[in-house]
């Protein structure tokens, strides 16, 4: 978990904890703690907390300020966390949104996206997530569930999808298998090669239905890109329809970690 002091135009203060995924309370004590010592860091400056954001990874009922399914947390479905932080918390207004929806909303505003009006971004870290900048705002759709590109199927023999692929070639520890990489491991290059082959397919699905200008990548799996998105870019390329498409850009996130965070604070801006 992680989270920034933002005062529009800047971040002042950031901070870091473990996630816990054990049980909602302590995951909901760890939060708390998470957000109090910048609550006490913008009090130094003379400055009060009065809105909060928060990005979360899977899909939401932004009607209901509802979590329906966080696959990585399942102890948050279900869950109304504005209301439970706001009670806890002390804040007010606060407001969720898809973490990948966040970060792009952050690239859009400060970042890789800046003066464009079209632009996908899609998240590869713990998992897949995407997003779609469309007149000038995310898109969200008619049941909030749009742009899930880690579910996009990318082998029909296997029935399996996108994310599927991706943790089943990282074996679930992408950080490692990039360190036996880049030591020369073959397989493990090999596995690379492999996800940029199903990125690649997915993002050119991507850009035949929505054309974006730009797409922008993010997550943790960017620090180790060079390993997939040469491949994942002549794949791309390779399948997709539009001869004038093909030069759709695909561009690295500009804001680095606290890209999802400043998204998640623009939410209250």
């Amino acid at each position: 978990m992680s989270t920034v002091l933002f005062d529009g135009k800047k971040v002042i203060a950031d901070y870091v904890l473990a996630t816990p995924k054990d049980d909602l309370e302590h995951f909901m004590i760890m939060l708390k703690a998470l957000i109090e010592p910048l609550k006490d860091k913008a009090k130094v400056g003379g400055g009060v907390v009065r809105a909060m954001g928060v990005g979360i990874a899977g899909m939401l009922n932004l009607k209901e300020n509802k979590i329906v399914e966080a696959p990585n947390l399942p102890l948050l479905n279900g869950l109304k966390l504005p209301e439970n932080l706001s009670a806890r918390l002390g804040i007010e207004q606060i407001k969720i949104d898809n973490d990948a929806h966040c970060f792009l909303r952050a690239e859009m505003k400060f970042g890789a996206g800046k003066n464009r009006s079209n632009v996908f971004g899609i998240t590869v870290g713990t998992g897949i997530g995407g997003a779609w900048w469309h007149d000038n705002k995310i898109y969200q759709g008619a049941h909030g569930s749009a742009t899930e590109v880690g579910w996009l199927t990318v082998d029909f023999k296997e029935g399996m999808r996108l994310e599927e692929a991706y943790h089943k070639l990282m074996q679930n520890s992408p950080a490692a298998l990039a360190d036996e990489a880049y030591r020369g491991d073959v397989l493990a290059q090999k596995f690379y090669d492999e996800f940029g082959h199903y990125l690649g397919i997915s993002l050119a699905n991507v850009v035949n239905l929505i054309d974006p200008e730009v797409i922008i990548v993010g997550g943790g799996v960017i620090e180790s890109s060079d390993l997939f998105l040469s491949r994942t870019k002549k794949i791309m390329r390779q399948y997709i329809k539009s001869p004038e498409a093909k030069v759709v850009k695909i561009a690295k996130g500009k804001l680095g970690a606290n890209a999802g965070a400043i998204g998640a604070a623009l939410l209250v801006l």
